[in-house]
């Protein structure tokens, strides 16, 4: 499959039609696929909903931008896909063994700057073929899965 996955900052640009973002996607060759995830589409969703602010207009407005846009062709987790997220947790593992062994998951993670969001997020892009735009560095991912393709529209 050619094309991107889109993490949250990337579609965030798309919705509020960023031009250096919006330059770039009108370059890109109509057959190529530009899509989300359903791991990024639910934070999305949690975002619009823990938001504090009051327009709820633009709240509503994002929404259906996400709905029409993205979630018909959004890419589900598959096994292959878990499997791929095993394989990626277990480099960082291997990579960045905790100082404790008996440290959750979770804090061992935000402890090297990984976001468990992003390492399926980053699984998924790769599981399908496709290079993830994101303004996150994912340095340890990078590391851990060096043939992975990913690009930021938004430097």
């Amino acid at each position: 499959m050619r094309g991107y996955l889109l993490d949250l900052n990337h579609i965030a640009a798309w919705h509020s039609e960023i031009p250096g973002f919006m330059a770039k996607l009108r370059t890109v060759p109509p057959d190529t696929q530009i899509r989300a995830c359903t791991i990024t589409l639910g934070e999305c969703e949690a975002g619009r909903l823990m938001t504090k602010t009051t327009d709820h207009n633009k709240r509503d407005a994002y929404r259906a931008f996400i709905v029409e846009t993205f979630n018909a062709m959004a890419i589900e987790v598959t096994i292959s896909t878990a499997q791929m997220y095993g394989t990626i947790m277990s480099r960082i593992w291997h990579k960045h063994p905790p100082a404790n062994p008996k440290i959750k998951t979770e804090s061992h993670l935000v402890n090297l700057g990984v976001d468990v969001n992003d390492v399926w997020i980053f699984a998924v892009a790769y599981d399908h073929g496709l290079t993830l735009l994101t303004t996150d560095r994912m340095a340890v991912l990078k590391e851990c899965i060096p043939d992975a393709k990913t690009d930021n529209w938004l430097s």
